[in-house]
């Protein structure tokens, strides 16, 4: 990433191994971009009538999509997943993300409310895939958007979701 001189002197200080500053350790979600792949745990998309709901399989995490337009809804703002308001556009879903907390959006880059983040998801078909590409803006921490693609393969195999198994090692003297 383009780093802001906040954002590149926070992401020299942090420390991935330190918990106060590594949600994954706190045993917590880091963000709806970094979760979406992290271990590649087996995730659930299911299509309301006027909502998508993204079932994260590490720590049970849950995004919702709004597939109606709605005004932001003051009470659930901010917060780690944002508010999505998505669209179709033919095959492919647009989702416009904002409302963050504070956080880190992948280790060591933080993010701020400020953050705001289009994604695109597209089926293909011919190997059984799901692509989402994706544009971060953050003025706080980013100079410019920053952008990525993933690639998930589409399975028959059912959500189990995993909690958090602290394997940090206990020193002892």
């Amino acid at each position: 990433p383009v780093y802001t001189e906040r954002g590149l002197a926070e992401s020299q200080a942090f420390e991935m191994w330190n918990p106060d500053h590594n949600p994954r350790l706190q045993c917590l979600p880091t963000s709806i971009i970094y979760d979406w792949t992290f271990d590649w745990p087996v995730n659930r998309i299911t299509q309301e009538d006027d909502r998508i709901v993204i079932d994260y399989g590490l720590y049970s995490n849950r995004r919702i999509i709004h597939m109606d337009p709605d005004p932001k809804p003051v009470d659930s703002l901010p917060n780690n997943a944002g508010h999505s308001i998505g669209r179709w556009d033919g095959n492919t879903l647009i989702v416009e993300t904002y409302g963050f907390s504070d956080g880190v959006v992948a280790p060591p880059t933080g993010n701020s409310t400020e953050m705001y983040i289009i994604e695109r998801f597209t089926i293909d078909t011919d190997n059984w895939a799901l692509r989402r590409d994706y544009t971060i803006s953050d003025p706080v921490y980013l100079a410019e958007p920053g952008s990525g693609t993933d690639i998930v393969y589409l399975s028959d195999v059912p959500l189990e979701n995993h909690g958090c198994l602290e394997l940090t090692p206990e020193f002892t003297e």
